[in-house]
């Protein structure tokens, strides 16, 4: 079917607007509006039809043309048979956008509109009778269209590949949908106390965290509602982090964008119990290389024992050792019970009293600590205890470095 057949065949049925006729041939010439292919291509078929060439198409398609050779009387059309005359709509339909959007900071957007069934299906009977070479579809026009009148409006830009802000439109409902971009800070922190976990507890069993400390200032200058945190690895609620464990904060629905970073870490870093440095802001990604990126680790131990501490150069044994872990029986509860093999990268100890010796352990990711001291009644092997023949009392163990993974 060339252009003037399928022009011809588009026009057969009912009153088709500008646009939508233009749209059939979206892919032929540039510099053209939908809108303005179309005009062009209705005076083509007016010309024919004034030339008293015989062609088969719908009057109400050629309401307003001044024909000269030929006597032609045209009834006012009814709606475009395609888009219901949408498109006039559109300008009065964005002020709903913008109203849903003036209370977010943002430089860039994306927006998208949802159809009802009824303008698909007569957008898609049509592609069956014409075909869909050289077209375009009408939710493809009317999201640009409502992009360019945002634009115009906000001086903002649209952006399909990393927007600040996604937007629903359903063009039926005049429902207004925001999907807002998380804000990804990365960072360093210290856990400078016993006591507090890593992360927020579903149930409030303790005062605060890590997380709460840290996402304070950053919610306030985003102004948003909640946060996700995202630490290389965690130690354990009764262990500090004196080494800087890196991590990422995630600000969910964030109405702010503008941070002030070093304000934030001189906010932060006036709490006794956590510190951060190296903030800067990230993708989305930095998360997913955070996750997967395996971080060895040295840990200073304070060991009481029940005995004496004799015979401790049998430890020397675990220097570069593998030691076999069963999965700890404090955590087995939410943890699959499994066999790790991990490594003992260098330990060293220092006698502090006949009952309390200092280990200074590096070790592979993964590795539980306490257990390689205690043994966790068999499940690891080999472990300190084990070794020197004497159970372990009590232990206060601090994460002193965290290595670049």
């Amino acid at each position: 079917m060339d252009v003037k057949e399928k022009l011809i065949e588009i026009l057969k049925e009912g009153f088709v607007c500008d646009r939508c006729l233009g749209r059939q041939f979206a892919q032929l010439l540039t510099g053209l509006t939908n809108g303005d292919r179309g005009k062009i291509l209705r005076n083509y078929v007016a010309m024919l039809l004034d030339s008293e060439e015989k062609i088969d198409v719908d009057d109400s398609n050629f309401y307003g043309i001044k024909f000269h050779l030929r006597k032609f009387d045209t009834k006012k059309p009814n709606r475009c048979s395609i888009c219901s005359d949408v498109f006039p709509e559109l300008k009065k339909k964005v002020k709903l956008i913008i109203k849903k959007l003036k209370k977010y900071e943002y430089k860039t957007f994306l927006v998208g509109c949802k159809l009802t069934h009824g303008v698909i299906e007569k957008e898609q009977d049509l592609w069956n009778r014409v075909g869909i070479y050289w077209c375009e579809s009408i939710k493809t026009e009317i999201n640009r269209e409502l992009g360019k009148e945002i634009e115009k409006i906000t001086g903002k830009v649209m952006d399909r590949k990393h927007p600040d802000i996604t937007i629903l439109f359903d063009i039926n409902t005049d429902e207004v949908r925001l999907n807002i971009r998380s804000i990804y800070v990365y960072g360093k922190y210290q856990k400078l106390v016993r006591g507090i976990p890593q992360t927020k507890w579903k149930k409030k069993i303790f005062h605060t965290s890590v997380q709460d400390i840290i996402e304070k200032p950053f919610l306030k200058q985003t102004r948003s509602e909640k946060s996700s945190f995202h630490g290389a690895g965690r130690e354990d609620i009764n262990v500090r982090c004196l080494g800087w464990r890196p991590f990422v904060i995630e600000l969910v629905d964030p109405r702010g964008r503008k941070l002030k970073l070093k304000q934030i870490q001189k906010e932060i870093n006036k709490s006794k119990k956590v510190k951060v440095k190296n903030l800067k802001i990230v993708e989305r990604r930095f998360v997913i290389k955070l996750k997967f990126t395996e971080y060895d680790k040295t840990y200073r131990a304070l060991v009481e024992f029940e005995n004496p501490a004799d015979n401790l150069k049998r430890i020397k044994v675990l220097k570069d050792a593998i030691i076999e872990q069963k999965t700890p029986i404090r955590v087995l509860k939410r943890r699959v019970d499994k066999l790790r093999r991990r490594k003992v990268k260098d330990i060293k100890y220092r006698l502090i009293s006949k009952k309390k010796v200092e280990f200074i352990i590096k070790t592979q990711a993964g590795l539980y600590v306490k257990e390689l001291i205690t043994g966790d009644k068999g499940r690891t092997e080999k472990s300190i205890s084990g070794l020197i023949n004497n159970k372990v009392k009590k232990i206060e163990l601090d994460v002193i470095k965290v290595h670049s993974g």
